[in-house]
Protein backbone atom coordinates (compact mmCIF):
# COMPACT_ATOMS: atom_id res chain seq x y z
CA UNK A 1 0.00 0.00 0.00
CA UNK A 2 1.44 3.31 -1.03
CA UNK A 3 0.13 6.89 -0.10
CA UNK A 4 1.25 10.10 -1.89
CA UNK A 5 0.94 12.99 -0.69
CA UNK A 6 1.79 16.41 -2.05
CA UNK A 7 1.66 19.49 0.02
CA UNK A 8 1.76 23.23 0.05
CA UNK A 9 2.66 24.30 3.18
CA UNK A 10 6.03 25.79 4.85
CA UNK A 11 9.12 23.35 5.41
CA UNK A 12 8.70 22.49 8.83
CA UNK A 13 11.45 21.12 11.65
CA UNK A 14 10.13 19.04 14.52
CA UNK A 15 10.82 20.87 17.90
CA UNK A 16 13.11 19.11 20.25
CA UNK A 17 11.21 16.30 21.86
CA UNK A 18 12.71 14.51 25.04
CA UNK A 19 13.51 10.82 25.39
CA UNK A 20 11.14 9.29 28.31
CA UNK A 21 10.14 5.96 26.64
CA UNK A 22 6.99 6.79 25.12
CA UNK A 23 5.98 8.70 22.06
CA UNK A 24 5.31 12.51 22.23
CA UNK A 25 3.18 14.98 20.17
CA UNK A 26 5.72 16.63 17.96
CA UNK A 27 5.14 20.79 17.36
CA UNK A 28 5.85 22.29 13.66
CA UNK A 29 8.21 25.44 13.36
CA UNK A 30 8.25 27.24 9.90
CA UNK A 31 11.88 27.44 8.66
CA UNK A 32 10.31 28.51 4.99
CA UNK A 33 8.22 30.53 3.15
CA UNK A 34 5.01 29.74 2.73
CA UNK A 35 5.20 29.29 -0.92
CA UNK A 36 7.12 26.14 -0.77
CA UNK A 37 5.97 22.39 -2.00
CA UNK A 38 6.86 19.32 0.03
CA UNK A 39 5.92 16.12 -2.03
CA UNK A 40 6.36 12.82 0.59
CA UNK A 41 6.10 9.58 -0.51
CA UNK A 42 5.84 6.53 2.03
CA UNK A 43 4.96 3.00 1.07
CA UNK A 44 3.33 0.59 3.86
CA UNK A 45 3.03 -2.91 4.80
CA UNK A 46 0.07 -4.87 4.66
CA UNK A 47 -2.94 -2.44 4.44
CA UNK A 48 -4.35 -2.58 8.17
CA UNK A 49 -1.51 -3.80 10.07
CA UNK A 50 -0.28 -2.18 13.56
CA UNK A 51 2.30 -0.39 12.02
CA UNK A 52 0.27 0.59 8.48
CA UNK A 53 -2.45 2.50 11.02
CA UNK A 54 0.64 4.35 13.15
CA UNK A 55 1.71 5.61 9.91
CA UNK A 56 -1.92 6.55 8.63
CA UNK A 57 -2.57 8.12 12.15
CA UNK A 58 0.67 10.32 12.13
CA UNK A 59 -0.20 11.64 8.70
CA UNK A 60 -3.65 12.38 9.67
CA UNK A 61 -1.96 14.41 12.44
CA UNK A 62 0.51 16.30 10.10
CA UNK A 63 -2.51 17.26 8.13
CA UNK A 64 -4.24 18.49 10.93
CA UNK A 65 -1.25 20.88 11.72
CA UNK A 66 -0.76 21.85 8.59
CA UNK A 67 -4.31 23.56 8.96
CA UNK A 68 -6.67 24.71 6.79
CA UNK A 69 -4.10 27.01 4.78
CA UNK A 70 -2.59 24.51 3.38
CA UNK A 71 -2.84 22.67 0.03
CA UNK A 72 -2.97 19.00 0.18
CA UNK A 73 -3.44 16.62 -2.62
CA UNK A 74 -3.51 13.04 -0.75
CA UNK A 75 -3.44 11.11 -4.71
CA UNK A 76 -5.66 8.28 -5.54
CA UNK A 77 -6.44 6.52 -2.66
CA UNK A 78 -5.13 2.78 -2.28
CA UNK A 79 -3.17 3.57 -5.61
CA UNK A 80 0.63 3.41 -5.82
CA UNK A 81 2.76 6.49 -7.13
CA UNK A 82 4.12 5.27 -10.77
CA UNK A 83 7.78 4.38 -10.39
CA UNK A 84 8.83 4.49 -14.11
CA UNK A 85 7.86 3.08 -17.73
CA UNK A 86 7.23 -0.27 -17.83
CA UNK A 87 10.64 -0.93 -19.27
CA UNK A 88 11.81 -4.48 -19.58
CA UNK A 89 14.37 -6.09 -17.95
CA UNK A 90 16.47 -4.94 -14.36
CA UNK A 91 16.80 -1.24 -13.57
CA UNK A 92 19.59 -0.54 -10.42
CA UNK A 93 19.29 2.75 -9.49
CA UNK A 94 22.46 3.06 -7.39
CA UNK A 95 21.63 6.40 -5.80
CA UNK A 96 18.23 5.33 -4.50
CA UNK A 97 19.57 1.64 -4.10
CA UNK A 98 16.45 0.39 -5.83
CA UNK A 99 15.81 -2.32 -8.12
CA UNK A 100 12.56 -2.26 -10.83
CA UNK A 101 11.48 -5.22 -12.50
CA UNK A 102 9.03 -4.76 -15.67
CA UNK A 103 8.12 -1.37 -14.09
CA UNK A 104 7.61 -2.90 -10.68
CA UNK A 105 10.29 -2.40 -7.57
CA UNK A 106 11.67 -5.09 -5.71
CA UNK A 107 12.07 -5.57 -2.14
CA UNK A 108 15.84 -6.79 -2.07
CA UNK A 109 17.72 -7.07 1.02
CA UNK A 110 20.91 -5.02 1.46
CA UNK A 111 23.05 -8.21 0.70
CA UNK A 112 20.92 -9.36 -2.16
CA UNK A 113 20.95 -5.92 -3.64
CA UNK A 114 24.98 -5.93 -3.21
CA UNK A 115 25.27 -8.97 -4.86
CA UNK A 116 22.95 -8.29 -7.90
CA UNK A 117 24.92 -4.95 -8.52
CA UNK A 118 28.20 -6.91 -8.06
CA UNK A 119 27.55 -9.22 -10.72
CA UNK A 120 25.65 -6.73 -13.24
CA UNK A 121 28.96 -4.77 -13.16
CA UNK A 122 30.92 -7.77 -13.88
CA UNK A 123 29.01 -9.47 -16.77
CA UNK A 124 29.93 -12.92 -17.98
CA UNK A 125 32.80 -13.21 -14.73
CA UNK A 126 32.45 -16.17 -12.85
CA UNK A 127 33.57 -15.68 -8.79
CA UNK A 128 33.88 -18.77 -6.36
CA UNK A 129 31.87 -18.38 -3.35
CA UNK A 130 34.87 -17.01 -1.41
CA UNK A 131 35.33 -14.23 -4.02
CA UNK A 132 31.84 -13.36 -2.92
CA UNK A 133 31.97 -13.21 0.26
CA UNK A 134 35.18 -10.98 -0.25
CA UNK A 135 33.59 -8.41 -2.85
CA UNK A 136 29.99 -8.69 -1.18
CA UNK A 137 29.81 -9.02 2.04
CA UNK A 138 33.71 -8.02 2.92
CA UNK A 139 34.54 -10.61 4.65
CA UNK A 140 35.56 -14.43 4.16
CA UNK A 141 34.66 -15.34 7.90
CA UNK A 142 31.42 -16.74 6.92
CA UNK A 143 30.80 -20.41 5.42
CA UNK A 144 30.23 -20.60 1.96
CA UNK A 145 26.81 -21.62 1.97
CA UNK A 146 25.24 -18.31 2.75
CA UNK A 147 26.45 -17.18 -0.78
CA UNK A 148 24.55 -20.56 -1.49
CA UNK A 149 21.27 -19.22 0.41
CA UNK A 150 21.44 -15.49 -0.65
CA UNK A 151 21.49 -16.53 -4.40
CA UNK A 152 18.52 -18.66 -4.38
CA UNK A 153 16.40 -15.75 -2.21
CA UNK A 154 17.70 -13.38 -5.34
CA UNK A 155 16.65 -16.25 -7.90
CA UNK A 156 13.07 -16.62 -5.81
CA UNK A 157 12.32 -12.64 -5.59
CA UNK A 158 13.40 -11.73 -9.43
CA UNK A 159 11.25 -14.49 -10.70
CA UNK A 160 14.05 -15.98 -12.55
CA UNK A 161 16.10 -19.21 -11.80
CA UNK A 162 18.37 -18.32 -14.73
CA UNK A 163 19.56 -14.69 -14.23
CA UNK A 164 22.19 -15.72 -11.58
CA UNK A 165 24.02 -19.15 -13.27
CA UNK A 166 25.19 -21.46 -11.49
CA UNK A 167 29.16 -22.61 -13.12
CA UNK A 168 29.32 -26.19 -11.14
CA UNK A 169 32.75 -26.52 -9.70
CA UNK A 170 33.62 -23.38 -9.65
CA UNK A 171 30.63 -20.61 -8.17
CA UNK A 172 28.23 -18.21 -9.93
CA UNK A 173 28.06 -15.20 -13.07
CA UNK A 174 25.34 -13.50 -14.42
CA UNK A 175 23.35 -15.25 -17.18
CA UNK A 176 24.44 -13.68 -20.49
CA UNK A 177 20.67 -13.18 -21.65
CA UNK A 178 20.32 -10.65 -18.53
CA UNK A 179 19.03 -7.07 -19.49
CA UNK A 180 20.61 -5.39 -16.56
CA UNK A 181 20.90 -1.26 -16.30
CA UNK A 182 22.31 0.51 -13.88
CA UNK A 183 21.92 4.00 -13.36
CA UNK A 184 25.02 5.72 -11.60
CA UNK A 185 23.82 9.10 -10.80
Amino acid sequence: MSVLAVANLPLARPAPVRRTGRPRATRLRSIATPDSSVTVTITLGRPGSEESERVLSALRDLVAAAGPGADIDLGPAGTPPPLAEAVPGLQLDTRARTVVQDGRRLDLSRLEYELLLFLSRHPRQVFSRNQLLGHVWGHTHTTVRTVDVHVSRLRTKLGDPEIVTTVYGVGYRLADEARITIADA
